[in-house]
Protein backbone atom coordinates (compact mmCIF):
# COMPACT_ATOMS: atom_id res chain seq x y z
CA UNK A 1 0.00 0.00 0.00
CA UNK A 2 1.73 3.35 -1.18
CA UNK A 3 1.60 6.28 1.16
CA UNK A 4 -0.90 9.32 1.31
CA UNK A 5 2.20 11.42 0.76
CA UNK A 6 3.26 9.14 -2.20
CA UNK A 7 -0.55 9.98 -3.91
CA UNK A 8 -0.36 13.57 -2.90
CA UNK A 9 2.83 13.97 -4.99
CA UNK A 10 1.48 11.52 -7.80
CA UNK A 11 -1.63 14.26 -7.71
CA UNK A 12 0.83 16.90 -8.10
CA UNK A 13 2.87 14.98 -10.92
CA UNK A 14 -0.30 14.05 -12.91
CA UNK A 15 -1.57 17.76 -12.68
CA UNK A 16 2.18 19.35 -13.89
CA UNK A 17 1.49 16.85 -17.26
CA UNK A 18 -2.05 18.63 -17.45
CA UNK A 19 -0.03 22.14 -17.16
CA UNK A 20 2.56 20.87 -19.72
CA UNK A 21 0.17 19.52 -22.04
CA UNK A 22 -1.55 22.91 -22.05
CA UNK A 23 1.56 24.89 -22.44
CA UNK A 24 3.16 22.54 -25.51
CA UNK A 25 -0.08 22.84 -27.24
CA UNK A 26 -0.03 26.46 -27.20
CA UNK A 27 3.75 26.90 -28.20
CA UNK A 28 3.09 24.53 -30.77
CA UNK A 29 0.78 26.99 -32.10
CA UNK A 30 3.39 29.22 -32.69
CA UNK A 31 5.99 27.03 -34.23
CA UNK A 32 7.46 28.60 -37.38
CA UNK A 33 8.73 25.46 -38.89
CA UNK A 34 8.54 21.46 -39.39
CA UNK A 35 11.72 21.15 -36.76
CA UNK A 36 9.81 23.38 -34.47
CA UNK A 37 6.45 21.80 -34.58
CA UNK A 38 8.62 18.43 -34.11
CA UNK A 39 10.36 19.62 -31.21
CA UNK A 40 6.78 20.65 -29.91
CA UNK A 41 5.29 18.19 -31.13
CA UNK A 42 7.45 15.98 -29.28
CA UNK A 43 7.03 17.54 -25.93
CA UNK A 44 2.95 17.48 -26.58
CA UNK A 45 3.15 13.93 -26.92
CA UNK A 46 5.73 13.12 -23.99
CA UNK A 47 2.86 14.94 -21.71
CA UNK A 48 0.27 13.66 -23.38
CA UNK A 49 1.99 10.04 -22.76
CA UNK A 50 2.94 11.00 -19.09
CA UNK A 51 -0.97 11.20 -18.27
CA UNK A 52 -1.93 8.44 -19.81
CA UNK A 53 0.59 6.19 -18.02
CA UNK A 54 -0.47 7.42 -14.57
CA UNK A 55 -4.46 7.42 -14.90
CA UNK A 56 -4.43 3.88 -14.41
CA UNK A 57 -2.89 3.55 -11.04
CA UNK A 58 -4.20 7.34 -10.24
CA UNK A 59 -7.70 5.29 -10.69
CA UNK A 60 -6.47 2.26 -8.75
CA UNK A 61 -5.84 4.48 -5.79
CA UNK A 62 -9.21 6.31 -6.11
CA UNK A 63 -7.63 9.67 -7.20
CA UNK A 64 -8.81 12.09 -9.39
CA UNK A 65 -8.55 11.70 -12.84
CA UNK A 66 -9.15 14.90 -14.05
CA UNK A 67 -7.58 18.73 -12.90
CA UNK A 68 -10.25 19.94 -11.40
CA UNK A 69 -7.57 23.08 -10.81
CA UNK A 70 -6.20 25.92 -12.70
CA UNK A 71 -3.10 24.28 -13.83
CA UNK A 72 -3.94 24.08 -17.39
CA UNK A 73 -4.47 27.71 -17.97
CA UNK A 74 -1.85 28.31 -16.07
CA UNK A 75 0.19 26.20 -18.83
CA UNK A 76 -1.19 28.62 -21.27
CA UNK A 77 -0.04 31.35 -19.28
CA UNK A 78 3.60 30.71 -19.09
CA UNK A 79 3.20 29.68 -22.92
CA UNK A 80 2.06 32.61 -24.25
CA UNK A 81 5.22 34.23 -22.33
CA UNK A 82 7.49 31.83 -23.44
CA UNK A 83 6.43 32.16 -27.26
CA UNK A 84 7.31 36.04 -27.21
CA UNK A 85 10.95 34.97 -26.75
CA UNK A 86 13.40 33.85 -29.21
CA UNK A 87 13.38 29.73 -29.64
CA UNK A 88 16.37 29.36 -28.07
CA UNK A 89 15.64 31.25 -25.55
CA UNK A 90 12.44 30.38 -25.36
CA UNK A 91 13.57 26.92 -23.95
CA UNK A 92 16.56 28.02 -21.63
CA UNK A 93 13.80 30.08 -19.93
CA UNK A 94 11.53 27.28 -19.78
CA UNK A 95 14.21 25.12 -18.38
CA UNK A 96 14.80 27.20 -15.42
CA UNK A 97 10.92 27.22 -14.80
CA UNK A 98 10.67 23.78 -15.15
CA UNK A 99 13.43 22.97 -12.65
CA UNK A 100 12.52 25.71 -10.33
CA UNK A 101 8.76 24.47 -10.26
CA UNK A 102 8.55 20.90 -11.06
CA UNK A 103 11.85 18.52 -11.54
CA UNK A 104 11.80 18.24 -7.50
CA UNK A 105 8.34 17.02 -6.83
CA UNK A 106 9.03 14.74 -10.51
CA UNK A 107 12.35 13.01 -8.20
CA UNK A 108 10.54 13.14 -5.20
CA UNK A 109 7.97 10.97 -6.43
CA UNK A 110 10.80 7.87 -6.50
CA UNK A 111 11.19 8.14 -3.08
CA UNK A 112 8.09 7.77 -1.60
CA UNK A 113 7.26 4.65 -3.26
CA UNK A 114 8.95 1.32 -3.09
CA UNK A 115 8.64 -1.79 -5.41
CA UNK A 116 8.16 -3.92 -2.38
CA UNK A 117 4.79 -1.40 -1.34
CA UNK A 118 3.92 -1.04 -4.86
CA UNK A 119 5.95 -2.15 -8.13
CA UNK A 120 3.95 -0.44 -10.82
CA UNK A 121 3.76 2.37 -8.78
CA UNK A 122 7.63 2.68 -8.53
CA UNK A 123 7.83 2.31 -12.04
CA UNK A 124 5.65 4.83 -12.64
CA UNK A 125 7.41 7.41 -9.97
CA UNK A 126 11.07 6.29 -11.87
CA UNK A 127 9.89 6.74 -15.27
CA UNK A 128 8.19 9.99 -14.89
CA UNK A 129 11.55 11.64 -13.11
CA UNK A 130 13.24 10.29 -15.92
CA UNK A 131 10.48 12.08 -18.44
CA UNK A 132 11.17 15.33 -16.40
CA UNK A 133 15.04 14.97 -16.78
CA UNK A 134 14.66 14.05 -20.51
CA UNK A 135 12.39 17.10 -20.93
CA UNK A 136 15.16 19.56 -19.71
CA UNK A 137 17.77 17.86 -21.71
CA UNK A 138 15.92 18.77 -24.59
CA UNK A 139 15.50 22.37 -23.43
CA UNK A 140 19.14 22.54 -23.15
CA UNK A 141 19.75 21.08 -26.72
CA UNK A 142 17.19 23.71 -28.31
CA UNK A 143 18.88 26.43 -26.09
CA UNK A 144 22.57 24.93 -27.32
CA UNK A 145 21.60 24.14 -31.05
CA UNK A 146 22.19 21.18 -30.38
CA UNK A 147 20.67 18.69 -33.99
CA UNK A 148 18.41 16.36 -33.13
CA UNK A 149 16.94 18.28 -29.80
CA UNK A 150 14.09 15.99 -28.77
CA UNK A 151 16.30 13.41 -28.99
CA UNK A 152 16.46 12.45 -25.12
CA UNK A 153 12.39 13.12 -25.50
CA UNK A 154 11.75 10.90 -28.06
CA UNK A 155 13.90 7.71 -26.96
CA UNK A 156 11.10 7.47 -23.83
CA UNK A 157 8.22 7.82 -25.81
CA UNK A 158 5.95 4.72 -26.54
CA UNK A 159 4.56 6.48 -29.53
CA UNK A 160 7.23 8.61 -31.27
CA UNK A 161 6.35 11.39 -33.78
CA UNK A 162 8.12 10.63 -37.40
CA UNK A 163 11.06 12.94 -37.43
CA UNK A 164 10.95 16.01 -39.95
CA UNK A 165 12.76 15.25 -43.53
Amino acid sequence: MVSNLFKECLMDVYLGEHSGEAAFEVMLGAAEDDEQRYVLGTLLQAETEGKALMRPHIARLGLPLFDKSAVGSDGIAAAESLNALPWRERFASMNEFVKANFLARYEELASLVSADEDAEAAKIAQFMGDHERALIALGDNVAQGIDDPAAPVAAILHFPLPRPD
